[in-house]
């Protein structure tokens, strides 16, 4: 009888051992980084990590204020893409980055190149996605009263498709993948500068443990493996026309 009890606690002791740690996360689309269908190379990044380790990744996607305001009120654990160490001062109350992170262009995008003079733009004709504008506005010194936000990327891309708006400004390989998905020519791009991106975790005893993990489980991954595909559009001109498929 002794012998069965034994064997029960070790089997209930095992079982916890191994249970997985379950780490919500919220992404905005931001292809092919992340799809809104949950794919992506920094999702396969995170399918990597749950390979060496004891975390289960829960990816929602959702906006990029969603998920800031998500993590700020502690109903996530991780949010990304950010720019990393270039969010505002409201963020950094609440946030901190990981270590890791990849270098990204920030590019405005146009049918004619004489939008890229953004001093002659009207209130409400630069496009960004949502949780963004603030962040763009305060990095270029553009007023923010130029800029609109949409929802989702898609939504960004066919406003600019739609001539609704004279310049889209994101991060350069999610908007080149969408127009060229669209099949669409002539569209003009210049860069704004380099944006490292990351993701986050709260500033918090729990998302610091976390921080310090998944730090240490990211540097024993293949990055140029895992990112392979975003190379040849990094390498790039800083302007141009964006290329067909």
């Amino acid at each position: 009888m002794k012998l069965a009890w034994y064997f029960l606690i070790f089997i209930n002791g095992f079982g916890t051992t191994c249970a997985a740690q379950n780490v919500t996360v919220g992404m905005e689309p931001f292809p092919p980084f992340v799809t809104e269908q949950v794919t992506g190379y920094s999702v396969d990044m995170l399918r990597a990590i749950e390979e060496i380790s004891d975390l289960k990744f829960d990816i929602e996607i959702m906006t990029y204020a969603r998920a800031k305001h998500e993590l700020e009120f502690d109903r996530i654990d991780i949010v990304g893409h950010t720019p990393k160490s270039m969010e505002t001062k409201d963020f950094y109350q609440y946030a901190q980055e990981l270590d890791w992170q990849i270098s990204t262009k920030s590019d405005l995008f146009s049918f004619d190149k004489k939008h890229f003079n953004i001093e002659t733009l009207q209130r409400g004709s630069i496009g960004t996605t949502l949780g963004n504008a603030d962040f763009f506005a305060e990095q270029t010194g553009i007023p923010r009263s130029k800029f609109i936000e949409t929802a989702t990327l898609n939504q960004l891309v066919s406003l600019l498709l739609k001539h609704r708006i004279d310049v889209l400004i994101f991060e350069r390989v999610s908007v080149m993948s969408l127009l060229q998905a669209q099949n669409s020519r002539d569209v003009f791009y210049q860069t704004i500068g380099e944006v490292p991106a990351s993701i986050a975790v709260s500033k918090t005893s729990a998302g610091n443990k976390l921080k310090e993990k998944l730090d240490q489980l990211i540097k024993k991954l293949d990055q140029d493996k895992i990112f392979a595909g975003y190379l040849k559009y990094s390498r790039m001109p800083d302007a141009g026309v964006v290329p067909g498929k």
